[in-house]
């Protein structure tokens, strides 16, 4: 995130949706192009088309629209027009398309006066126009009809609404940004500058005084407020270099420049509007290299600088060169304006790929969805034209077959590509998405995979830390957010607008985000005992391996005789297996087990030259469950390898005695050089001590008086339960 974004979070909030606020500005772009419309259509037309910037006197017509009042009067010079009020002599800047180009403030009010004079005349009845041919009368019709406004009208109708919208669908999806606030800002600096101009500067012969002058002045405003929002902008965006108060110095400094037109300050435009125009874009420059200099070390906000400061560069800049430039020197330009309107376009397309290309101001591929109403509407609006001017069919059916057109032919083709492009996320990528979020072993990825759950589910319209963790799922500002879990102990998540920023979050929402949670919670604890039960096998198999299978190949290892070493190697083989598969042995007397005991344990004691001493006498005629005998035959190995590989002993006593019938008394005794109580126990003990305990038995670890170290453990002869055993 860039500094002036992480300076003001720019997401979610307020009390109106993204929808909402974006249909508030649509619909304000939609009333000033209405206006513009409307004031163009109300003037009184004499369907003339005008050579613009022709020297010589009066105005040059070109042509003229032969169902106008004035047909005949093509290819002539209008020298003056006489009406109830006088004769009116008229000058080529009554052709001028932007009265700015004229060199002082009273000559701009003089052609204000004159053009009121001419509409008043043709508002209120014949007149003559006076031409080189000679003399026409002519009665002007009332009002203009819509198809004889000229294409450049229509392109700076959408150049006036373009970056007003765009701007608009920015400050939707980051309201609290102020860098996205400039940058409509900057959209609505050119909504002032092409609605007015497109109606001054497509006249028929003349406009009101009052709307000329109001008109001009608004065109002007609109370009330094451009510039001037632009300005701060990039002192701001993609890293804020100034502080934030210092955003408002550019925007201040202009409005008082602007203000110095209409108090006479200014001489003229040269000096009260092309010098500012020409400063702002200097310091548009200034700002970038700036901003160039600051992002060098980060490639993506260096890509940002680079695509938009192109974009701002060439719109910007080539509407200067061919329109301020010669304006300030006094001269006509070589283009229409309307036609150099075009090139701020480029500014705010640069914005749309680089939205789609770099992420700029931090939206992602749904934010797109705004975008498609204002794309509708475009299309409405220009669809309604094209109908208008081409098969002059009425406003009123015209309008009514573009609307028909939209919603029969763009509507389903946006909905067709969306489903395309995004298609619904079935119930097995929903359960993967689940589950990944339980079996994640890190914060950093239960949080990456709950955003991905969460934006499948919800479709929010931007997800972020929450302020405090929550417990369970909670609305936030009545359904504007919802905050959501993750793990306990671990920074919980917003979600900001559903529904793609459509919807408010409602309690059926919560109901789901809390089902969610609980499943998500149980599949974690099928995890765990996954995990704890994969844990509990190891540690089985490799106390088994320890107390078992060591024991037996030391007794093969001393072995003097060949096919006894071999038939130990054999029956350790035979046990590694059972452990490592688990296999489950049948049930054995108690009094054979330990008989099969004796046999190993006498072999071991007289491979490595010990004298055994053993006792079972007694033993009670009962059978033990094959966990019980495994269990009861790995202590007495572990307790006999124990003596016999770190006692040092030279005798070795086994006691085996069931007093009472309900206990199983087990000592295994040696004369070695016995063992400290506070001595450190390896893993060898702990495991004689485990399985005791498992058993439900008792396990002692003790020196003798005589030298060397007595093992006892107890255990209930009853059969072991599975759930006595279930820890072992």
């Amino acid at each position: 995130m860039s500094d002036s974004e992480a300076a003001i979070d720019g997401t979610g909030g307020g009390a109106m949706g993204p929808k909402a606020m974006f249909a508030g500005v649509a619909a304000i772009a939609v009333a000033a192009f209405g206006f513009a419309l409307w004031t163009a259509l109300a003037q009184p037309w004499l369907g003339l088309e005008k050579a613009i910037g022709a020297e010589g006197p009066g105005v040059a017509i070109l042509g003229t629209d032969p169902g106008g009042p004035a047909a005949d009067i093509a290819g002539t010079r209008i020298l003056s027009v006489e009406g109830s009020g006088g004769i009116i002599e008229l000058t080529e800047a009554d052709a001028l398309e932007e009265p700015d180009v004229l060199p002082t403030r009273d000559d701009m009010l003089a052609l204000y006066a004159r053009q009121g004079q001419v509409h008043d005349a043709l508002r209120a009845g014949p007149v003559t126009l006076t031409t080189d041919s000679g003399a026409f009368e002519v009665t002007a019709a009332p009002t203009r009809p819509l198809a004889s406004l000229p294409g450049v009208f229509w392109i700076q109708m959408l150049v006036g609404l373009a970056p007003l919208l765009l701007g608009g669908w920015v400050v939707s999806l980051r309201p609290r940004d102020p860098a996205a606030w400039l940058f409509m800002f900057a959209g609505l600096g050119l909504t002032f500058v092409a609605l007015p101009a497109g109606v001054y500067s497509t006249r028929d012969l003349a406009l009101a005084g009052p709307v000329f002058q109001i008109g001009s002045n608004m065109n002007l405003f609109g370009s330094l407020l451009f510039g001037a929002c632009m300005t701060s902008l990039f002192l701001i965006y993609p890293r804020r270099i100034v502080p934030l108060w210092a955003i408002w110095v550019a925007p201040a400094v202009f409005f008082l420049w602007f203000l110095g037109n209409p108090l006479g300050v200014w001489e003229g435009r040269a000096t009260g509007g092309h010098l500012s125009t020409a400063i702002e874009m200097l310091l548009i420059l200034l700002g970038l290299a700036a901003q160039f200099w600051v992002t060098r070390k980060d490639p993506k906000d260096r890509a940002i600088v680079r695509w938009f400061g192109a974009s701002v560069v060439f719109g910007c800049g080539g509407f200067i060169a061919l329109m301020a430039v010669p304006g300030a020197m006094g001269l006509e330009p070589t283009i229409r304006q309307g036609h150099a309107f075009l090139l701020f376009l480029f500014v705010y397309l640069g914005l749309t790929i680089g939205v789609a290309r770099y992420r700029m101001f931090d939206l992602g591929n749904w934010s797109f969805k705004l975008l498609y109403y204002g794309i509708g509407v475009i299309l409405l609006f220009a669809i309604d034209a094209a109908l208008i001017s081409i098969f002059a069919l009425d406003a009123g059916p015209a309008f009514s077959a573009a609307l028909l057109l939209v919603v029969v032919l763009y509507l389903p083709a946006r909905d067709f590509l969306r489903t395309r492009l995004r298609p619904r996320v079935s119930e097995i990528d929903l359960g993967d998405a689940t589950g990944a979020v339980a079996l994640a072993t890190t914060p950093a990825a239960r949080e990456e995979t709950m955003r991905n759950l969460l934006q499948r589910v919800f479709d929010p319209l931007e997800i972020e830390r929450a302020p405090a963790p929550v417990q369970e799922p909670a609305l936030v500002d009545e359904g504007v957010a919802m905050d959501m879990p993750v793990h306990p102990g671990e920074p919980s998540l917003r979600m900001l607008w559903t529904g793609g920023g459509r919807k408010l979050f409602a309690p059926r929402d919560r109901a789901r985000a809390a089902r969610l949670q609980e499943t998500i919670a149980r599949l974690s604890e099928l995890a765990r005992d996954h995990d704890a039960a994969v844990q509990a096998e190891r540690t089985r198999i490799n106390r088994d391996v320890h107390d078992n299978i060591g024991v037996q190949l030391l007794g093969a290892l001393h072995s003097a005789d060949a096919d006894r070493k071999n038939a130990l190697i054999r029956q350790t083989l035979t046990d590694l297996r059972e452990i490592v598969s688990n296999v489950k042995s049948a049930d054995a007397p108690l009094v054979e087990v330990v008989a099969d005991l004796r046999a190993e344990v006498s072999e071991l004691c007289d491979s490595a030259e010990v004298a055994l001493d053993w006792s079972d006498n007694d033993l009670p005629q009962v059978e033990l469950s094959a966990t019980y005998a495994g269990a009861l035959r790995a202590i007495l190995r572990e307790a006999t390898g124990n003596a016999l590989r770190h006692a040092g002993a030279s005798r070795l006593s086994v006691v085996i005695a069931a007093p009472g019938e309900t206990m199983l008394s087990l000592s295994v005794a040696d004369d070695g050089r016995g063992i400290a109580a506070d001595a450190p126990r390896g893993n060898g003990l702990d495991n004689l001590k485990h399985r005791a305990e498992a058993l439900g038995g008792a396990f002692a670890l003790e020196p003798r008086a005589e030298g060397g170290t007595r093992l006892a453990i107890e255990l209930p002869i009853l059969r072991p339960t599975p759930l006595a055993m279930a820890g072992r």
